[in-house]
Order: C-alpha cells, then sequence, then structure tokens
C-alpha cells in the first residue's frame, strides 16, 4: 500500500516543478537571458573538467515534453546544464589494487558515500601513481556532486570541502552543473523526475542502474528565472520537512498494525534473508565469489586430511527456490559450505573430565539461543556418551521442540548428542545463526520431521538445506542491523 506521505511528497514536488507552487512574477529576470548564462558556463565546465562535447539530440520536439509549464520557463535538455561522469570499468579497480592509507595513496569513493551522504567513510586505496597514470580523470573535488548508481540508485551528495583527494568507483557517477542553476532546485528535480524515470528505464531485474547516457542527458528538465528556482527551494525547504516528520510517523504506525508484536521479528529475518535489509553494494562482489573461495578452501583441507571428502550434493534447481534473491547473492547447500556431519566429536562417558562445561538442551533460552544455566560436568548426573564442541562452532538442535535452539559456542564443552556442533566456511556464523532460525528454515524443518515420540529433522535435510549467501561485508552489514532491531522491538512489546 503506497502510504499517503509518500503521494503527498510527489505531489507537492510535481507541483512545484511545474510552476504551480510558486507565483512568476513579472520583475523576475528573462529566462532567455539565463538560458545564454547557461550555455556559456557550460563550455568553460567542458574545458574545466577535460569533458568530452555531449551528441547533438537536436531540437526538444512537441511529444518530448512532460507536462505544461509556466511561459516565463524553458526547455533544456540534461546534458545543457552539466557535465557527468560515470565510474570507471569494473576491472580498472580492483581489490588487489587497494593499498593502505598514506601520502602516496588515493582514496576511492563508493556508493555508500552518496547513499550515507558521508565522505569520511571507507577505506579503499590505489597508489598514487597509478591514479596519475589512469584514473586522474575520475578525480572528485569539492563542490560535485556524486551519484549512487546500482542498487539503490540515485542517492545524491555534494561532496564538502575538506575532502580527501580521490576518485570515484564503478558504481558512481559524478556530476557537475553550471553555476546559474540553483543547485537545490536541480537535486530536489532529480530526486523527483530523474530518478524516478531511471528506475523505468534502466535495465536488470534485481538491481536496476541508472540508465546509459544517451538516455540520461537526453532528458529535459524544465528551467525558471533565477529567482523562482529560489523561491520554490525555499518552499519545498519548508514543505517537505512536514511531510518527511509525518511520514515517519506513518510508517511506524503502519509497520506496527501490519506485524507487530508476534510476527514482526519474523518478518525482520525474513526481509533479511531476501536482501530486503540492507543495500546491495556493488563493490563488495558476489555470492559467486564467496562460493567458489569456500569451495577451494574445503578442497584444501580435504588435501591435508583435516576434514573426510564428502558425498556431492545434488545441483540446485529452480523448483527448489523457495524466493527471490538479489542477483549478487547465490543460493547454496549448507552441506556444500559447511562440516554439518563431520564436527561431531563423541565422547564416551567414562572418558569426561569434571571440569568440563557440560551444555544441557533445558540451559538454552528457545528464541534468543541465550545460555540460562552453566554447568560443569562434576555438577550434573552425566549418563551416557556426549559430543565434544569448540569455540566458535554452531550448536544446531535437531530435535523437537527445541529446533530453535541455536547459538554459537561461547568456549569449548561438551553436549547432549542431540546438539549438533558444525563448522561453516566464509561466514558470519551469526548471519547463519539468524538463518536457520529465519521462517524459511522453520518451515522446511517444520515439514520434513520424523519419529512419533520426539520429532527430530535428519542429516540429509539439513545438508540439501537451501541457505542464501551474500558477500561476507553484505552479512557483517545484515548482522549490524538485526542486532539493532530485534532489541528494539522487544522494548517497543514491552511498552505496547
Amino acid at each position: 500500500m503506497m502510504l499517503l506521505a509518500e503521494d503527498l511528497k510527489k505531489a507537492v514536488l510535481q507541483t512545484a516543478i511545474q510552476g504551480k507552487l510558486t507565483s512568476q512574477l513579472a520583475t523576475d529576470s528573462s529566462v532567455d537571458e539565463l538560458i545564454t548564462k547557461i550555455r556559456s558556463e557550460k563550455e568553460l565546465l567542458v574545458q574545466k573538467k577535460n569533458a568530452r562535447n555531449d551528441k547533438d539530440f537536436g531540437d526538444i520536439q512537441e511529444e518530448e515534453l512532460l507536462f505544461d509549464i509556466p511561459e516565463s520557463w524553458r526547455w533544456l535538455r540534461i546534458c545543457e546544464i552539466g557535465v557527468y561522469k560515470k565510474g570507471p570499468f569494473g576491472s580498472s579497480i580492483t581489490k588487489s589494487m587497494f593499498v593502505p592509507k598514506s601520502a602516496n595513496s588515493v582514496k576511492v569513493y563508493e556508493q555508500q558515500n552518496a547513499i550515507q551522504k558521508d565522505a569520511s567513510l571507507g577505506d579503499y586505496y590505489i597508489p598514487k601513481e597509478y591514479y596519475e597514470q589512469k584514473m586522474s580523470g575520475f578525480r572528485v573535488e569539492p563542490g560535485d556532486i556524486i551519484v549512487s548508481c546500482a542498487g539503490t540508485i540515485g542517492e545524491t551528495y555534494v561532496m564538502p570541502s575538506n575532502i580527501e583527494l580521490g576518485i570515484i568507483n564503478q558504481a558512481l557517477m559524478r556530476m557537475n552543473i553550471v553555476a546559474s542553476i540553483n543547485l537545490d532546485y536541480f537535486l530536489y528535480y532529480f530526486d523527483h523526475i530523474l530518478k524516478s524515470n531511471a528506475k523505468k528505464t534502466s535495465n536488470g531485474s534485481a538491481i536496476k542502474n541508472i540508465p546509459p547516457f544517451d538516455v540520461f542527458k537526453k532528458m529535459l528538465i524544465p528551467i525558471p528565472p533565477i529567482e523562482e528556482q529560489k523561491r520554490i527551494v525555499d518552499r519545498l525547504n519548508i514543505i517537505l520537512p512536514e511531510i518527511d516528520a509525518y511520514g515517519e510517523a506513518e510508517k511506524e504506525w503502519e509497520s506496527l498494525q501490519k506485524a507487530f508484536p508476534n510476527d514482526i521479528s519474523k518478518s525482520i529475518l525474513q526481509h533479511a534473508m531476501q536482501g530486503k535489509l540492507v543495500e546491495q553494494r556493488l563493490e563488495e562482489g558476489t555470492g559467486e565469489d564467496l562460493y567458489k573461495e569456500i569451495i577451494e578452501e574445503k578442497n584444501r583441507l580435504i588435501s591435508k586430511g583435516i576434514i573426510k571428502s564428502e558425498k556431492s550434493l545434488a545441483d540446485i534447481t529452480d523448483e527448489e527456490i523457495p524466493f527471490d534473491i538479489p542477483d549478487s547473492w547465490k543460493w547454496v547447500r549448507l552441506g556444500d559450505v559447511s562440516s554439518y556431519t563431520q564436527s561431531k566429536e563423541v565422547i564416551k562417558s567414562q572418558d569426561i573430565k569434571g571440569d568440563m562445561w557440560s551444555l544441557d538442551l533445558e540451559d538454552i533460552q528457545k528464541e534468543t539461543g541465550t545460555i540460562t544455566c552453566r554447568k560443569l560436568a562434576s555438577e550434573r548426573k552425566i549418563s551416557g556418551d556426549k559430543v565434544r564442541f569448540y569455540k566458535g562452532q554452531i550448536l544446531y538442535s535437531k530435535l523437537r521442540p527445541y529446533l530453535k535452539k541455536i547459538l554459537i559456542a561461547p568456549e569449548d564443552g561438551i553436549c547432549s548428542p542431540e546438539l549438533i556442533p558444525f563448522v561453516t566456511y566464509g561466514f558470519n556464523e551469526e548471519y547463519l545463526v539468524y538463518v536457520l532460525k529465519s521462517p524459511h528454515v522453520d518451515h522446511v524443518v517444520n515439514s520434513v520431521t520424523y519419529g512419533v515420540k520426539m520429532p527430530r529433522v535428519g542429516t540429509d535435510t539439513m545438508r540439501n538445506l537451501l541457505i542464501p549467501l551474500p558477500p561476507i561485508e553484505e552479512q557483517n552489514r545484515i548482522v549490524m542491523k538485526i542486532k539493532k532491531l530485534l532489541p528494539a522491538i522487544e522494548n517497543l512489546s514491552e511498552v505496547i
């Protein structure tokens, strides 16, 4: 459902760029003189940025006009009011080129700088020598506008005066707008019309991109007299913050109505598993890249005799995939990216020492995985064999009603054979714990448990379990986001 605040914001912006939010005044300067000045400044900007002259798109035709504008305004093409530069090709900047920050390095600005409006973020640097040889044309200077061009597209940021010497990366575009246009007016227009148009015309399915330059530069922008541009900006600066404040309250209320309190935590985990909780960043690589690293690591351990070779699992078919994930992610089987069947080290009852930490299923809080009771083997009546686990391993209960008793071992110990300790490769262990607690896995294991008195999930089911694999840096950001959201939900449930 479209929120009212979003509709209202779009309506206000549309009204503004059609000249209906402000009055046209006879005392305003001539827009035709302004256009002459704009074109002169554009020529100087091309020289300053050492840019190529733009393609001649011809005169603006009536069928291209987006809407009616006041008689005192004029239409121009985007290419006429600025200089635009997309980041270098993907192979021009690779992770192998990155060096530590120093006097001989140059910063590589990323999408997060545009999205989070912060030039200080990021720690990728290339050698200054490589910058001077091949990358200087992508330099970012104070006052330049950087734009995110993939995933979260169209986010803009005007670079401040104190930035480090740096360049844009593959996922950014640099814009320089002539001084004769009010920059805030342009950015409002870009956000409303150009970003929307870019989403409609860009290629790709899951991740949209800023359209090709021939499409982008041909787009139109209405140009009011400079005095009216300022009046429009002044009005929007008053109205839009009020709408945004209302929108935040509206979203919070709608969220509470839909999901709180029983379903919201599940919804957060499911959104995380579908790549909807944090943005995807081109510079972080892909799940496919990470998967290849995992397989290489497992093969290395097999060749050294540290783990055993296992029977290959079947390829994943389209029919098995439960939901869409971002293009940069990859579906994998748990058995391919872990040692799920090889970490079970049985300790005979006669070999158990009294100072071993003995973990029982009843010691684990179901939903959170918190350890509620800690006892040594000497403090328990030990009967039967136990399983040894080590710090950092994931402990997963395969027995009902304890299926959600999942945690990362904080130290070495022994446990019930119904707790499976296993090691993963290339995962943030906390991310995988959240995956195993997600509605996706919950549905799978609930549908295939066996046994009457004590239903349990089989080893083959777990080895074949489908796991969404994002790049490791995105896994880290997902974990951070979940760890912020879930406690906030718990606190809110105590108030509502």
